[in-house]
């Protein structure tokens, strides 16, 4: 994570998820979104930043669980603790099942996560104009509040970008879903990925909360992931502070595709 925001982080753990796996459909839309496609990018990549750079320490465990058509299956429990601006550590807690999925599937998707971190890789995969197309496509009541339904199409084929939609809250402009699939098949192992990735509030910050995917994946057949992110634990924040709106995007930034 660093000035880029907890949600670049997350974005790529959707990703990196869909190492596995199809989702459910998306609702239709028809209320009128009260701001532009420019406006709701722009307070997005401004309040990304904010909360990136107050965001310093935190704990949380995270619980993998995967499944073929073939009735194996495979479960691992993880420690992780992230830094700012950029470590991550995971710590393996216990695992269980099927010893050929942890190696193929589960450990290989970690090593992915750590990858994901390296400067590179974080700086192309930001969600912002430098990386995405964005069209906004809806306006929708989603719990108490309403989200700003994007459509998000990236420049460049990268197996940590994402095609798909994403919401955007309303309040905060944080991203509380995405759904689609990876820019580029991430492995040999792995097609037709989707992915489904939920996000929670803690404190001031979206944080993951949960991933579901599917994919037919060679040697295993059809296979579903699910990743859960539980007991967080922020260890060190900094107060969010407001952005400055003009300052999000760069002069001229082109949003959606000609």
């Amino acid at each position: 994570m660093e000035v880029r925001t907890v949600n670049r982080i997350s974005s790529c753990g959707a990703v990196l998820a869909a190492l596995l796996l199809q989702s459910t459909g998306i609702a239709a839309v028809t209320l009128s979104a009260p701001l532009s496609t420019a406006q709701v990018v722009e307070r997005m990549v401004a309040m990304n930043r904010a909360r990136a750079e107050a965001l310093r320490s935190y704990t949380a465990t995270c619980v993998y669980h995967v499944e073929t058509g073939n009735d194996r299956s495979a479960d691992l429990v993880v420690k992780i603790a992230y830094l700012w601006p950029n470590q991550k550590e995971s710590t393996i807690i216990s695992w269980s099942g099927s010893s050929a999925l942890r190696n193929y599937v589960l450990n290989r998707l970690r090593e992915s996560e750590l990858e994901a971190m390296q400067e590179e890789n974080r700086r192309r995969t930001d969600m912002n104009p430098e990386n995405y197309d964005f069209t906004l496509v809806g306006y929708e009541r989603t719990g108490p509040y309403y989200s700003y339904v994007m459509e998000v199409v990236p420049k460049i084929k990268n197996k940590f970008l994402f095609r798909g939609r994403i919401w955007v809250d309303e309040q905060d402009f944080g991203i509380t879903r995405m759904e689609g699939a990876p820019a580029k098949n991430p492995s040999w192992w792995t097609t037709h990925i989707e992915v489904d990735h939920s996000y929670s509030k803690v404190g001031d910050f979206w944080l993951p909360a949960r991933i579901e995917s599917v994919a037919q994946v060679r040697m295993f057949g059809r296979s579903v992931l699910t990743i859960i992110y539980k007991d967080y634990k922020l260890t060190e924040v900094h107060a969010v502070e407001p952005p400055t709106l003009a300052s999000a995007l760069p002069p001229g930034t082109r949003l959606t595709k000609n």
